[in-house]
């Protein structure tokens, strides 16, 4: 249980850097995908170091930031076409789709991050 709560904050610390980051940066006046760009990057890092460290007691590496990084990046690009899919089908709210995707997304990422720092027998 500590691990996921690890996770979970250190995932909320992501959430709020990046959201707090992209409002910054549209008010200094990037565009809105150059924002989201750059503080999804900057949180995903952040969460990264964050639950390697606390929630998963693993070193950093080269090789796992990219394979986590390139595991976000691809989950927020399924998670945005499934949201703007159920959008198109249903003509229902955006936000409310966004808020549904969260715990799946959420646990997938969950999973995968466990998988990604799993203790490796030295034998």
């Amino acid at each position: 249980m500590r691990q996921f709560l690890s996770f979970f904050g250190g995932s909320a610390v992501g959430l709020v850097i990046d959201l707090v980051g992209f409002a910054l940066l549209v008010l200094a006046g990037l565009l809105p995908w150059q924002a989201n760009a750059i503080s999804s990057a900057i949180a995903l890092t952040v969460v990264y170091f964050l639950v390697a460290r606390f929630a998963f007691a693993a070193r950093a590496r080269v090789r796992t930031y990219l394979a986590f990084f390139a595991w976000y990046a691809a989950n927020i690009v399924f998670f945005s076409g499934l949201i703007q899919l159920a959008v198109t089908l249903t003509d229902g709210p955006p936000l409310a789709f966004k808020l549904a995707s969260i715990p799946l997304s959420f646990a997938a990422n969950y999973l995968f991050t466990r998988v990604l720092f799993r203790p490796i027998d030295q034998e």
